[in-house]
């Protein structure tokens, strides 16, 4: 039989998943050479490139978000409103210090050059770039081509594995684990439970060997955090993916706790910091705990104190130099950092993702969400897309949203739930 009609063939290709747009070509070529730069100063591909190799890569990123900006929206507001947030980011920063706040200029192209880009997409970039970023060094490592010294701190022998950090390797490797569930599992927005033998999920089998590679990683860095945010998030996988466990739907108890929780972790976070005292042997055992983490930043709030707009801090973590001083809680970082005004809009900004994954049932992405706002009390991964690619989800959360909203307002639009919600999942989602 000859087929002289495509239409009559019973194989087709999906003509979304196989094309690609000028302003996703821009994005991820900024986003890939983003995440190279990052990895090429944090572990030993800073050996064999000179120091100023990441920065002027990181500026040329800055420049290619940019440029999608500007070629790519559709209006003159949209193209102006971003040109304007810029400047007026590089105004206040340059009034103030450059190196605290060209980061979080950086995160704002980042999250404002991700419109219009499918948030799938960008966590299977993620994935992938991460995955042979982070696989090169271990693997040189291992093989023994190349190795980074170990270091012997507090009569604990830790290996590298050729970062710079020992927990490096634990805390890059979650965000290939979190963009990898929600890559290669398929949404259940509809919560009618009927396409359940059709949805993709993540194997049993790959499930053991990414708990095996936490495993691994926690016995040769002894990095406990990452390790527990780890395997919670497998843990969460498992019983609300696997197992079908009815949590995490849509209903008030889930929208509140979606709008609260990560103010609340800041709070807790922020008192808990405030009121610690090594003579109180309860927060001293959690201090020991968290290694260290909740004295710092305690020695940090009495230093620096808070303020609207933050405060250059002046970090030590060559312990030749002096006494080691680094703040890791994301919440008490950019708190003292950045300012109270910002922090408050970071958590404003998490708070929609996350509500936005409860109301339209996007259950990965609510386990990611929960395990970030746990880790951040100890980890400062906010607005790193190495160590959380979440951040990215803004505008694919506002677009559930104002779907959601249309949802409730229009009864006949389920009916045409076909084309809508294909292209949301498979098209702009796919």
């Amino acid at each position: 039989m000859v087929i002289n009609d495509y239409r009559q063939s019973t194989v087709r290709l999906e003509e979304r998943g196989t094309r690609i747009s000028l302003e996703e070509i821009l994005y991820f070529t900024g986003l890939v050479l983003w995440l190279a730069q990052f990895y090429m100063s944090r572990t030993i591909y800073a050996d064999f490139y000179s120091g100023k190799l990441p920065t002027a890569v990181r500026y040329f990123c800055m420049l290619i978000f940019m440029i999608k900006i500007v070629l790519t929206e559709k209006t003159i507001e949209r193209k102006a409103l971003a040109v304007v947030l810029t400047a007026a980011a590089v105004f206040i920063v340059v009034q103030r210090n450059i190196n605290t706040g060209m980061p979080l200029i950086q995160a704002l192209l980042l999250i404002y050059g991700a419109r219009n880009i499918s948030f799938r997409r960008i966590c299977k970039v993620l994935f992938w770039s991460c995955v042979v970023l982070w696989t090169t060094p271990v693997l040189l490592d291992r093989i023994g081509i190349h190795s980074v010294s170990r270091e012997v701190y507090r009569e604990r022998v830790r290996e590298y594995l050729n970062f710079n950090y020992v927990s490096y390797a634990a805390i890059y490797f979650n965000n290939i684990l979190f963009c990898g569930l929600y890559a290669f599992t398929d949404p259940d927005r509809e919560g009618t439970g009927g396409n359940y033998a059709k949805r993709r999920e993540v194997p049993w089998l790959m499930l053991v060997f990414l708990a095996a590679m936490e495993i691994w990683i926690y016995v040769i860095t002894d990095t406990s955090l990452p390790f527990a945010v780890g395997l919670l998030c497998l843990f969460l996988y498992v019983i609300v993916i696997k197992l079908r466990a009815p949590v995490l739907n849509n209903n008030a108890f889930n929208r509140i706790a979606a709008v609260v929780v990560f103010p609340v972790m800041a709070i807790a976070t922020y008192r808990l910091c405030l009121v610690y005292t090594s003579k109180n042997k309860l927060l001293k055992k959690f201090n020991d705990l968290t290694h260290n983490r909740v004295a710092l930043a305690n020695q940090g709030l009495k230093k620096y104190g808070v303020h609207l707009f933050g405060i250059q801090i002046k970090e030590n973590t060559d312990m030749s130099k002096g006494d080691y001083f680094y703040i890791d809680s994301g919440y008490m970082k950019n708190l003292i950092n950045y300012g109270l005004i910002v922090l408050i809009i970071i958590l404003v900004y998490y708070s929609i993702i996350l509500y936005a994954a409860i109301i339209e049932r996007d259950k990965v992405l609510a386990i990611w969400l929960i395990c970030i706002a746990i880790y951040s009390a100890f980890n400062n991964l906010l607005l790193s897309p190495t160590e959380s690619g979440s951040f990215l989800a803004f505008w694919y959360a506002l677009d559930l949203i104002k779907w959601h909203r249309r949802k409730r307002h229009k009864p006949g639009i389920r009916s045409s739930i076909g084309s809508k919600r294909r292209r949301i999942e498979y098209g702009a989602e796919s």
